[in-house]
């Protein structure tokens, strides 16, 4: 395995406010089911064999560029897990756990398993929820974050050239500045192919063994080293799609299946561009809107034009090297991430601002981490494992163009962007679970700036086939992570995470 081993205001989320409130204008307590009493569900219990924890809070936070939540214990492990579950003999791999607890969670309590698969490393997501309202839920469970195989820190893998990786973080745009849109369309193609080329190359015979499915047995390798009977899972966006991989897979062993902010489960690739075009324009509206709310916004007085004004420069070269692609990256990567005060919100809308007046220090400082956060080798690596239904070259104009209509800002960039996975065989797509062993909890939140907000609707018809009801926990805020954003939605996975079922009612709302 030598070659994959080298390889309201301006508040970002909730104000603190109640437990969780009933959606579709009801109110008291949770009503009884109405027919017979749903059955207990599965015991979740602490591991018989753990893995060897060390003490990494300070080299987490550093490498993330983020303090270190305080009065949280950050520990680091490694988890050997096989490149092919079908042959757990043959090359292995290294994958990277997270875990953070505090000083009330029990010793003995139950770990949840949390991905945000390959839309960033599983453990910045840790450490978001550890930083925010949502560590309430530490004080009852320890949060262990898998990092999916190939991504930084799990055998970071080294399969495109520099001119490759360029390619792909710009969407084509040439470095020099403005080009026409069929050259663009054309440099990016010719990119992406060329890089599945490489990767391909590099990795056989392990090309195909980094989409949901196998980021799902490496999670069933992880209970198995517990010996542990079922697990509670966490996914937050297309950690989603790794959850329910693991469910339709290993089924019976998903004690608990918590979706946060899920991304369309088996959804083709222009389902998915279209509706994360669409949420991703949405996020940015209510952060403009937030801006202007709480008065004196750098923005101005048309928030959404100057985010349109500096996307526009980034087309034409006049916005310092940065293309329009890196610079609504590296807009999008700071609201989904950014701490849970006003003075965040103020300070990216002073780097939007600044930018737009030709100072782009500030916004390329957030272009190098979102970088880093979300366009590596194993990510694309990932999500072309993943793919469905390929878009053709000759299609991409035609969406650039209607979709720009409806979406002015992210249209053209989530066109562009699914020829990145231009040349790549996918690997067989997993088929949906047909049957789930407990009713899930989706936490739908309405702004988030990575995959838009459509996931949680689109799976309504995979759990009327699978035959269960879940709860939806609705929230209105912006960013990423219901989970880790919302004091309310932590007290809701803490009572889903209990030995009875949640009952009804099965819509929720939770304040912003």
């Amino acid at each position: 395995m030598a070659a994959v081993m080298g390889v309201a205001g301006c508040a970002i989320g909730p104000d603190l406010g109640p437990d969780a409130v009933t959606g579709g204008g009801g109110g008291g307590d949770a009503a009884p089911s109405s027919s017979k009493a749903a059955p207990a569900p599965p015991a979740l219990g602490a591991p018989k064999t753990d893995l060897g924890w060390k003490d990494c809070a300070r080299p987490s936070a550093a490498r993330f560029g983020v303090p270190a939540p305080g009065g949280v214990t950050v520990e680091c492990a490694e988890l050997d897990v096989p490149a092919n579950p079908d042959n757990p003999t043959g090359d292995t791999l290294t994958v990277a756990l997270t875990r953070a607890r505090v000083a009330a969670t029990p010793k003995d309590a139950a770990p949840l398993v949390l991905t945000s698969g390959s839309d960033l490393p599983s453990s910045r997501t840790l450490l978001l929820l550890a930083s925010g309202p949502g560590r309430s839920l530490l004080s009852q469970h320890p949060v262990v974050a898998i990092d999916r195989r190939g991504t930084q820190t799990s055998g970071d893998l080294d399969c495109m050239t520099r001119i490759e990786r360029s390619a792909m973080s710009r969407n084509g745009l040439p470095e020099a500045g403005a080009s026409g849109q069929s050259e663009r369309i054309s440099r990016l193609a010719r990119a992406a192919s060329s890089a599945s080329d490489g990767c391909t190359e590099t990795l056989t015979p392990h090309q195909l063994d980094f989409g949901a499915a196998f980021a799902a047995a490496d999670i069933e390798a992880l209970r198995i080293r517990w010996g542990v009977d079922h697990l509670g899972l966490i996914g937050v966006g297309e950690g989603s799609d790794v959850v329910l991989a693991y469910a339709s897979n290993y089924s019976g062993r998903a004690g608990r299946i918590i979706l946060d902010t899920p991304t369309a489960f088996g959804s083709n690739a222009r389902d998915r561009a279209a509706a994360q075009a669409t949420g991703v324009q949405a996020a940015l509206r209510s952060f403009a809107q937030s801006c202007a709310a709480a008065g004196s916004c750098p923005l101005g007085a048309d928030g959404m034009a100057t985010i349109g004004d500096v996307l526009a420069k980034g087309r034409t070269g006049g916005l310092g090297g940065l293309s329009d692609t890196q610079a609504l990256s590296a807009i999008t990567t700071a609201l989904a991430l950014a701490p849970n005060r006003p003075q965040a919100v103020t300070d990216l809308a002073s780097a939007v601002a600044d930018a737009d007046r030709g100072d782009t220090a500030a916004l390329k400082a957030l272009t190098e981490r979102a970088e880093g956060l979300r366009t590596s080798d194993g990510q694309l690596v990932s999500r072309c494992n993943d793919v469905s239904g390929p878009i053709g070259q000759n299609e991409i104009p035609g969406l650039i163009d209607a979709w720009t209509k409806q979406n002015p800002l992210t249209g053209a960039d989530s066109a562009l962007s699914m020829l990145r996975c231009n040349g790549w065989a996918s690997a067989t797509p997993t088929n949906p679970p047909n049957a789930l062993p407990i009713d899930p909890l989706v936490l739908a939140g309405a702004n988030d700036p990575v995959n838009g907000a459509g996931g949680a609707d689109a799976l309504k018809a995979l759990f009327i086939k699978a035959g269960v009801t879940p709860t939806t926990v609705s929230w209105d805020g912006l960013g990423y992570s219901v989970l880790a954003r919302s004091g309310c939605a932590a007290d809701t996975v803490t009572q889903y995470l209990g030995d009875q079922p949640l009952g009804e009612p099965t819509e929720r709302g939770c304040p912003t």
